[in-house]
């Protein structure tokens, strides 16, 4: 299973295990994600394990669930409340992301060509790379922004402001979750 990690905090946000695709250039993963009803508090139950008279059905006034999205419960993220669409701004254009973001651009390319030196990683994303990932995250927020009002921002639980942030968009057309990509690396379990 790919799973993907938060550069800033290194808490785990997403895996391959949920249907995703990459839009806006390869900027943005675009993943499905569904509303559910989920406990905090859910027992494992392995197949083929057999029930017992200690595992007998509780008795009603149980404990309650909780409407949440899958994702948001899976991977406990936590919505970030202080987030507006003018903040959302301001933290797109912010000189201190922007230098982070460029050099996750940087530890990105190495990752994908590990033979590329860090000048040489450094020489493509200063040579038109961070252009042309700007351009895309402004795509990005040109969607976004008209559908703010069907948007919720969400980040892990360690809630630090260098973390990265996850958008969800609910509509018509469905429900998904929206990642930018290089604000996170790869790891296989």
């Amino acid at each position: 299973m790919l799973v993907f990690l938060d550069r800033a905090t290194g808490e785990d946000h997403f895996s391959d295990a949920f249907a995703y695709e990459e839009i806006f250039g390869g900027a943005i993963i675009k993943a499905k994600c569904k509303w559910g009803f989920f406990s905090d508090n859910e027992d494992v139950k392995l197949a083929g394990s057999n029930p017992s008279a200690e595992d007998a059905p509780e008795e009603e006034g149980g404990e309650n669930k909780e409407r949440k999205i899958d994702l948001v419960h899976q991977f406990k993220l936590v919505e970030c409340t202080y987030m507006n669409k003018k903040g959302f701004k301001e933290w797109l254009t912010d000189e201190d992301n922007l230098k982070r973001w460029r050099k996750y651009l940087t530890d990105s390319l190495q990752e994908k060509d590990f033979k590329l030196s860090d000048e040489d990683a450094a020489a493509k994303v200063d040579g038109g790379l961070m252009k042309e990932w700007k351009k895309e995250l402004t795509n990005f927020a040109k969607f976004l922004l008209p559908n703010w009002k069907n948007v919720m921002v969400f980040h892990d639980v360690k809630e630090d402001l260098e973390g990265a942030k996850i958008f969800y968009v609910g509509d018509d057309s469905g429900d998904y979750f929206y990642f930018i990509k290089d604000l996170y690396r790869t790891d296989k379990f």
